[in-house]
């Protein structure tokens, strides 16, 4: 069950309004345990909401930049997949090349980077997938 209350209010402090289209697509993610393509999300909400798919990708971009959701390359093709974030921590994910498996990874490189390799950029951020099999599709 989606927290409304907390949702609304964490869409607030990010600047944004709760918009039907963004409940919908909301409402279906914080459902989902899988990841989600723009195609199957629009798929599924057109079932009970005359949506747009334009409207449905520009409200993915606007919640993945937001870190609000998050979302992979799932094969390093430009091709994303969207999900409800598995944590609340900063995170970033392990995504199998044979089965498409996606894993959290509470690592981020950024930490590590010396102060004269940003050269003098501030509030940084960075997106990091990395790639591999996993060990189901290893041992088979």
């Amino acid at each position: 069950m989606m927290d409304t209350v907390g949702l609304k209010k964490q869409l607030h402090n990010k600047g944004l309004k709760m918009t039907r289209p963004r409940w919908a697509i909301l409402e279906i993610l914080t459902g989902e345990t899988e990841w989600m393509s723009a195609k199957d999300l629009h798929e599924k909400l057109s079932q009970t909401h005359p949506i747009d798919f334009s409207t449905v990708c520009r409200n993915l971009d606007t919640l993945t930049v937001t870190n609000i959701l998050c979302r992979v390359d799932r094969d390093n093709n430009g091709s994303f997949a969207y999900r409800w974030p598995e944590t609340n921590r900063h995170h970033h994910h392990l995504i199998c090349r044979s089965c498409g498996k996606i894993s959290p990874m509470e690592y981020c490189p950024l930490n590590q980077l010396a102060t004269n390799l940003t050269k003098g950029f501030s509030e940084l951020e960075c997106r990091f997938e990395v790639y591999g099999t996993c060990n189901e599709c290893r041992i088979k």
